[in-house]
């Protein structure tokens, strides 16, 4: 499956390598744009791909909305991961990132800290088959709510750890990093995961 990788000036080398790795490892084609490219280059490239993936970052950047426009609209598969997720919570709802000032959700290191409960009946929790996982965690910011996707994860202390789209298509949002428990860790859920959004 070919999927179009966002590639975020801020990451580097090393952190994209991480999901284009992962995406690799389970069969994936990637075809990579950046938020320098325009629209039009983009597009070029959208008419090739089945599938999206929205990494980390530190900001959401000017192509993350253009991105998420056009898989709704064409229904093409869709991952946003930690900043990634946030983006797809805050598309159309005109909200602001919350910061979160909390340790417990800031590590910068590679394993499990905290745990996300799985809304029954979620593609989420289908594709886990699990009601709770371990997940990693390094980010500042949280949002509001899930804005024109549905909730499926939320951790102990009622943060928003995943949501996905209520049409049933694979269009997923997770807060923590599976590239890097599948790098570190060789975790069994990430893996399970990305094996699924990249499912013919």
């Amino acid at each position: 499956m070919k999927v179009l990788f966002l590639i975020r000036e801020e990451n580097g080398a090393k952190r994209d390598s991480y999901y284009i790795d992962s995406l690799k490892r389970f069969g994936g084609e990637v075809i990579t744009v950046k938020d320098s490219d325009s629209n039009e280059d983009i597009l070029e490239k959208l008419k090739e791909v089945e599938a999206i993936l929205l990494p980390g970052g530190d900001v959401v950047g000017p192509k993350d909305f253009f991105l998420i426009d056009y898989a709704i609209s064409n229904k093409l598969r869709l991952l946003g991961i930690c900043q990634g997720m946030q983006s797809m919570a805050v598309w159309k709802t005109g909200r602001d990132l919350v910061g979160i000032g909390d340790e417990e959700h800031n590590y910068e290191e590679d394993d499990f800290h905290h745990f996300v409960k799985l809304k029954e009946g979620s593609l989420l929790k289908k594709i886990y088959k699990a009601d709770r996982i371990r997940v990693n965690s390094f980010h500042n910011y949280t949002v509001y709510d899930e804005g024109n996707f549905d909730v499926v994860g939320v951790s102990d202390d009622g943060l928003i750890e995943a949501i996905e789209s209520s049409d049933g298509t694979f269009q997923i949002g997770v807060q923590w990093h599976p590239e890097r428990l599948l790098v570190f860790e060789n975790d069994i859920y990430s893996e399970k995961l990305f094996r699924a959004f990249l499912e013919k």
